[in-house]
C-alpha cells in the first residue's frame, strides 16, 4: 500500500510532478508514459495523488490524457518572443509552415472604445477581421484585428492567407515600428475552444495590442488568443536606465 510519507497533500503532488516532468524529459513527443498504476507502485504513492499530478500537467501542456488509453508526452511547446514580429515569420524561424483562415471580416463604424485606441473619431469606418492561426496545420491561436479602413484601401478577406505585417508594409508602405502588448491569463469559452479544436475551461494567453507606424500613428490594434497547452511567450529583460537627477548635485568633501 501506498504511503505518502513526503508531507503535505500539495508538497506530495509537487514532488510526484517533479518525478513526472523528470521522465518526461527524456521521453520523445507521443510516447505513452507507464500505467497509472506501475507508477503509483514504484514511487510509493497514491494513485489520487498520481492523477492530480497529471491532470496538473496535462492542464500545463506536458501530458495527453486519453481516457482508456492512459497518458502520453505532449507535443513541446510553441514559443513566441515578444518582439515586433509577426506571427508568420516567427513559425518559419522555427521551421514549421504558418497558416491563416480569416473567420469574419466586416467593415463597421467604430465605436468608442476602438476610436479611443486607434485615435480617430467615432463612427469612422473601420476594417475587424478575426483568423485563425496554425502551425504546420494545428490551430492555436485566434488573432480579432481592427484597422482604420482609410490605412488600409481595398482590402479583402482574400488578402489575409499570409503574413499581415509584410501585406501592411508591401503594399500600403506601411511599416510597423514599434508596439504595446498586455497579456492576461484567461480561460477558453466554448466558442474558442471548438475553433482551436480543445476543450473549454483549458487556459490560455489573451494578448491585447496596438501597433504604431511613423510619426507615432496607431496602425492597428487586437487582441489575440492563444492556447495555453500549445503555446510559450519567452521575453529579453534589459536594465532600465536609471533616471538623471534634477539639479544640481552636491560633491562630497
Amino acid at each position: 500500500m501506498a504511503n505518502d510519507s513526503f508531507g503535505s497533500a500539495a508538497g506530495k503532488v509537487a514532488q510526484v510532478r517533479g518525478r513526472l516532468l523528470e521522465l518526461i524529459d527524456h521521453e520523445d513527443e507521443g510516447v505513452a508514459l507507464p500505467s497509472e498504476r506501475r507508477l503509483a507502485h514504484d514511487w510509493g504513492v497514491a494513485r489520487m495523488t498520481l492523477r492530480r499530478a497529471l491532470d496538473d500537467l496535462a492542464t500545463a501542456g506536458f501530458v495527453v490524457r486519453e481516457h482508456g488509453r492512459g497518458n502520453f508526452v505532449a507535443r513541446p511547446k510553441l514559443t513566441r518572443r515578444l518582439a515586433m514580429t509577426s506571427f508568420s515569420e516567427e513559425m518559419r524561424r522555427r521551421g514549421l509552415v504558418p497558416g491563416s483562415e480569416t473567420l469574419e471580416f466586416r467593415r463597421l463604424p467604430a465605436g468608442p472604445r476602438q476610436a479611443r485606441t486607434l485615435r480617430i473619431p467615432v463612427n469612422t469606418t473601420i476594417v475587424r477581421f478575426t483568423r485563425l492561426r496554425t502551425a504546420d496545420g494545428d490551430p492555436i491561436g485566434l488573432e480579432t484585428t481592427w484597422v482604420a479602413d482609410d490605412l488600409v484601401p481595398g482590402l479583402a478577406p482574400a488578402d489575409l492567407n499570409g503574413s499581415w505585417y509584410d501585406l501592411l508594409a508591401g503594399r500600403y508602405s506601411i511599416p510597423i515600428l514599434t508596439g504595446r502588448t498586455t497579456i492576461e491569463p484567461t480561460l477558453l469559452d466554448e466558442h474558442d475552444a471548438a475553433l482551436l479544436h480543445t476543450d473549454p475551461g483549458r487556459p490560455a494567453f489573451q494578448l491585447d495590442v496596438v501597433t504604431f507606424g511613423t510619426n507615432g500613428r496607431v496602425v492597428e490594434c487586437g487582441t489575440d488568443v492563444f492556447r495555453g497547452d500549445r503555446f510559450q511567450l519567452t521575453a529579453e529583460l534589459r536594465p532600465v536606465p536609471a533616471p538623471a537627477l534634477r539639479g544640481r548635485t552636491r560633491r562630497s568633501a
